[in-house]
């Protein structure tokens, strides 16, 4: 009774600690790492083993039955200690492996699950040599019954049987790993993880979805991570006939680039799709590498592009049925004629009074104001209000300049190339981009807007209406001009430099004569 005892004790000892050595290795340490704690890692357990084994039979020894029983078997303890020390050496192969693919900078291609299953028929291939070997045992029987119970519990678990064979596939054949976005029937997100049954999903709405084996390897699957991430999506636009086509393509275009998710390259690229009744439908086509928030892309797109054609006039149709375009006719009929929409013109010239336009650079010699209200109305007709967008760009520098703007409300981001870059900020009430205006020459600086932005802006139309108000204009803008270009040189020049510049009195000169050509003189 003893000896039948010492015996399941011994085979329930093996059996637990090979499940030890079976389990994923990456599940206690990183193994991949090179260095002396991946060999501590993969020697430990059959090492101290080995170690602890004259103990424990010391101790045995001590117990008389015990002490018989391995007296009438003296082969179990060499035969134990060959066993361990076969792992021993199974574990040093591993780890010299793994060592000499992580220093040539490789992954481990081995996929956990297919680990797993190797390492616990290798554990098992040893026992029975060490049965047959050192014990002598007649393993036929043995393999026979073990044959036997296969069948039955195949037979019994074929379900999970089932998703274990689908998850051995997955991984030898990589289709998903962990941390890959992928797309099958009723399900999207990225993988958790995947075992010896199912694999676990993370949504986009952060639902965890444990997914059987079996599905995965039976369903249609888009791996947006592979071969790679880059993916091509696309918005539907409408525009109106009297928009000509080529300067809708190039508002789609510019809205597209002005998303950061967007790819420069491939570059975005517009086209026309179809003529409707109520108007020219586009496609906009861009690539990116987040395929998982083409929503969110796509919303930030159609949000720069509804920007892009409020500015430049653009219309977006309105599908009308019959019975709405009849119901739209009788009202137009039946009412008397009203009088056509005029701009905005108090709320234009309230806030060019509130800005730096009125309160700095329109300023006489005293510090007063060089304009007056009456002045300003005349120049409302021609100015235009803009809204901007989060993340859009206003200007670039090396570009040229034949506007300049006001801003109304929100903030701009202003940088310069280096070496060293430089960044600013500007603040409601600002003029930015009238030096181009006034000396001719291109962009200075970069300017996007770091939210909702509402600007004014002066084409080259108003910039002269506004030159013809009073002769003493373009005198104060070509010594405004001259200043704030020196000004602009000793800034840079400071914070890259440490030098002053002066102002060039040529240059003003230069400058005056440039805005009095712009009124024939």
């Amino acid at each position: 009774m003893i000896a039948v005892v010492i015996e399941i004790l011994i085979l329930l000892v093996v059996v637990l600690l090979a499940a030890g050595l079976a389990a994923p290795a990456r599940r206690r340490t990183d193994p991949d790492r090179p260095g002396l704690r991946s060999f501590i890692h993969h020697l430990l357990m059959p090492g101290l083993v080995l170690a602890l084994t004259p103990a424990v039979v010391l101790l045995l020894e001590m117990w008389p039955s015990a002490a018989e029983y391995m007296a009438a078997n003296p082969m179990h303890q060499p035969a134990w200690q060959v066993f361990w020390l076969g792992i021993l050496i199974l574990g040093l192969v591993e780890s010299i492996v793994r060592q000499v693919i992580a220093l040539r900078g490789h992954d481990w291609p081995i996929p956990d699950l297919l680990e797993d299953i190797l390492r616990t028929l290798l554990i098992l291939l040893l026992a029975f040599v060490v049965l047959k070997v050192e014990l002598g045992w007649n393993i036929g029987p043995l393999l026979a019954s073990t044959a036997l119970v296969t069948a039955v519990l195949g037979f019994a678990l074929q379900g999970v049987l089932g998703n274990l064979l689908s998850g051995m596939s997955l991984h030898l054949t990589r289709t998903v790993k962990q941390g890959d976005w992928i797309s099958m029937t009723g399900v999207e997100g990225r993988v958790k993880r995947t075992n010896w049954r199912e694999t676990r999903i993370i949504t986009v709405n952060g639902h965890e979805l444990v997914v059987p084996n079996t599905t995965v390897a039976g369903a249609v699957l888009h791996n947006m991570n592979h071969p790679t991430p880059v993916r091509r999506q696309f918005v539907d636009v409408g525009a109106s006939y009297s928009d000509e086509p080529d300067e809708v393509i190039a508002a789609l275009e510019e809205a597209a680039r002005e998303v950061a998710e967007v790819l420069p390259k491939p570059a975005p690229e517009a086209i026309v799709t179809a003529f409707e009744d109520y108007g020219i439908n586009y496609k906009l086509r861009f690539w990116t590498k987040q395929y998982h928030r083409r929503q969110w892309i796509d919303g930030q797109v159609c949000r720069h592009i509804w920007y892009k054609f409020k500015r430049r006039g653009i219309e977006i149709p309105f599908p009308m049925s019959d019975k709405l375009l009849n119901d739209f006719m009788t009202v137009v009929y039946n009412q008397r004629k009203l009088e056509p929409e005029g701009p905005d013109r108090a709320s234009v010239v309230r806030d060019l009074m509130a800005s730096d336009l009125h309160t700095k650079v329109f300023t006489d010699a005293e510090g007063g104001p060089l304009m007056q209200r009456d002045d300003y109305e005349l120049l409302s007709p021609l100015v235009r209000r803009e809204l901007y967008t989060r993340g859009e760009t206003l200007m670039s520098e090396g570009d040229e300049g034949e506007t300049f703007h006001v801003l109304v409300s929100g903030e701009l981001k202003g940088s310069i190339e280096g070496p060293p870059p430089i960044t600013f900020t500007i603040e409601p009430g600002s003029v930015v981009g009238e030096m181009s205006l006034l000396t001719g020459e291109v962009r200075s600086a970069t300017l996007t807007t770091k939210g909702s932005c509402e600007l004014l802006t002066f084409d080259r139309e108003a910039f002269v209406a506004l030159l013809a108000l009073r002769e003493e204009i373009p005198e104060r803008l070509a010594d405004l001009a001259a200043e704030r270009k020196a000004a602009n040189r000793a800034a840079v020049d400071e914070l890259r430099d440490g030098q002053k510049t002066a102002v060039d009195l040529g240059e003003r000169s230069g400058i005056l004569k440039r805005l009095l050509g712009f009124l024939g003189r």
